[in-house]
């Protein structure tokens, strides 16, 4: 008896066809899996350290806004006649610190050259020290409140935040300055942020863009300390020069990391939330490592029951064989071939075609998602680039062209800020059905922005100018009538920037133009359209168009600042 396959045998063949399939399937579905799983846990990292971030970065908000606001609450009522008796100013000052104990530290005065007059707790060491040198003292002197250095109190000796406000006798002229000192450790400041970690790799930064410091950070020995030089990782230059989002990126030590970043708007700081890849990715490599081991045991299995059952398992296949070379000899009519078994197969056959069914309807649901807004259903900024690009395809092929309307609503923000995101959701939604009825069914109304619509006409002839409008007068004429908002009656308008163009501009030129001749529409007194100069922007070259997302990126962002 010889041992040595043969590899003229159809069993020998289908034993090594079976083996290079097991191990081909192994490792693409480690590939494939591999891969999907993290690209899936990415998107649900970055989702959870974004929402980490904003939620960290508006509780420090709120804490520096409430100190803000207690600082200029005393210095509203700060007697001045307490200026010429230090003693009696010591002891006010002791008494508003017993109140509202808010700045750790303690409350000091400063005097119109900087020189310490009194403060509570007792500070000998400030009382009579000039302090001119200092940013917040400065800035207070100009008559505004002030955030100063993060630095190492003289002192407390521990890692402090100054605030200042300027103290005004009735004609407006200021007469000392009032300067609150916490500590960046103190209970219900910074100690949170300092204290929470992400994961075991991961953490949390509290950065100053104006000073390139850390102000506060989950690692002790990063606070206080300066910030990467320009030119460190890519993504914290990004955060430097205003970026905020997630994104993965290097650290200083080479290391990959998922990284998310949330703005605090009361002091200009932001705040980091990272954690190494390497964590985040533990459970794609432990189910490598697993599926590589199964696949092992797996073909081991296989090689074993295939060289037993092979024979017993071919038989159905042989007389299937046989039954179907009698009907190519035409022994017997075509029919369908006997099904000899209803084994497991079978049962695999079905039930896979049931999951691949559901898969199939997650998927439309996915893609929808992503060409949706999920709060208004609306098109979102891609399927509108789409749409657009075929847009501008066809106006070129056929000489008719497309019109684009960019909206945004007047009015919003006093609702979303004093009626709650609730209120601001049901207004969103019921705008975006207004416009929807007013618009016909080939137009295109998507929903880009927080508040912002954008409108797209396409096929359009000579009379695009006249059509577009018309159409701007409908959507106008939407915000005539007020909106029932969680039972309130609310008022809202919408100023629109519009542009004509026939196939020759790019989508993002267009978004572009019409983005300015809207901000054009607010400036005129809002509640109306203004038109856009198409031809100027599309003669743009892609250094100017840059530069014009850029200039309009902060344009908003002074808009909403001043809102």
């Amino acid at each position: 008896m010889t041992l040595r396959p043969n590899l003229n045998s159809i069993t020998t063949r289908l034993i090594l066809f079976g083996l290079a399939l097991v191990i081909a399937s192994s490792l693409a579905r480690v590939f494939v899996l591999s891969n999907y799983l993290r690209k899936d846990l990415t998107e649900q990292s970055t989702a959870q350290l974004l929402t980490l971030a904003n939620y960290v970065a508006s509780d420090i908000d709120h804490n520096v806004v409430e100190r803000r606001e207690l600082l200029k609450r005393i210095g509203s009522k700060f007697p001045l006649a307490l200026l010429r008796d230090p003693h009696r100013l010591q002891a006010w000052l002791g008494e508003i610190h017993e109140i509202s104990p808010m700045f750790s530290v303690g409350l000091s005065i400063l005097d119109t050259s900087g020189v310490g007059l009194a403060g509570y707790p007792s500070m000998s060491d400030r009382v009579g020290k000039s302090f001119s040198e200092r940013d917040y003292f400065q800035q207070a002197m100009k008559g505004e409140f002030a955030i100063g250095r993060a630095v190492i109190g003289r002192v407390s000796k521990l890692p402090v935040l100054p605030m200042a406000v300027p103290l005004r006798d009735g004609g407006g002229k200021v007469r000392a300055v009032l300067v609150g000192v916490t500590a960046l450790d103190a209970a219900g400041f910074l100690d949170g942020l300092q204290k929470t970690r992400v994961g075991i790799t991961g953490g949390l930064e509290l950065v100053s863009p104006s000073d390139r410091l850390f102000i506060a950070a989950s690692d002790a020995n990063l606070v206080l300390k300066p910030a990467p030089e320009e030119g460190a990782p890519k993504l914290h230059d990004q955060a430097m020069q205003g970026f905020r989002g997630v994104g993965i990126d290097a650290d200083a030590r080479g290391i990959e990391e998922l990284t998310a970043i949330a703005s605090v708007p009361s002091s200009g700081w932001f705040v980091v939330a990272h954690l190494q890849t390497g964590e985040a990715f533990a459970p794609v490599t432990r189910l490598q490592n697993f599926m590589l081991n199964n696949a092992a045991v797996v073909m081991m299995i296989f090689l074993v029951t295939v060289v037993i059952f092979l024979r017993y398992l071919l038989r159905p296949l042989k007389n299937a064989a046989q039954h179907a070379d009698r009907m190519t000899r035409g022994e017997i009519p075509l029919e369908p071939l006997p099904v000899v078994r209803d084994d497991e197969v079978g049962h695999l056959t079905g039930a896979f075609n049931r999951v691949l069914s559901k898969l199939l309807e997650s998927r439309a649901t996915l893609e929808h998602i992503a060409h949706h807004d999920t709060l208004t259903g609306l098109p979102n900024r891609q399927m509108l680039a789409d749409r657009m690009t075929q847009a501008l395809a066809r106006a070129q092929r056929g000489e008719t062209q497309v019109v684009v309307m960019f909206l945004d609503l007047d009015g919003f923000k006093p609702i979303n800020d004093e009626l709650g995101h609730e209120a601001g959701d049901a207004a969103l939604c019921e705008v975006a059905g207004r416009l929807r009825d007013a618009l016909r069914r080939e137009d295109t109304l998507a929903r880009v922005g927080g508040d912002e619509f954008v409108v797209l006409l396409s096929d359009l002839s000579n009379n695009a100018k006249e059509a577009a409008q018309a159409v701007a007068n409908k959507c106008l004429e939407v915000f005539q009538q007020p909106f029932n908002i969680l039972g309130l009656s609310c008022q809202l308008g919408a100023s629109i920037g519009i542009v004509v163009g026939d196939g020759e501009c790019s989508p993002e030129k267009l978004l572009i133009a019409a983005d300015h001749a809207m901000y054009r529409a607010k400036d005129a007194g809002r509640g109306q359209f203004c038109w856009a100069d198409e031809c100027e922007i599309c003669s743009m070259d892609d250094k100017k168009t840059s530069c014009s997302v850029r200039n309009l990126s902060n344009r908003k962002k002074s808009a909403n600042d001043a809102a």
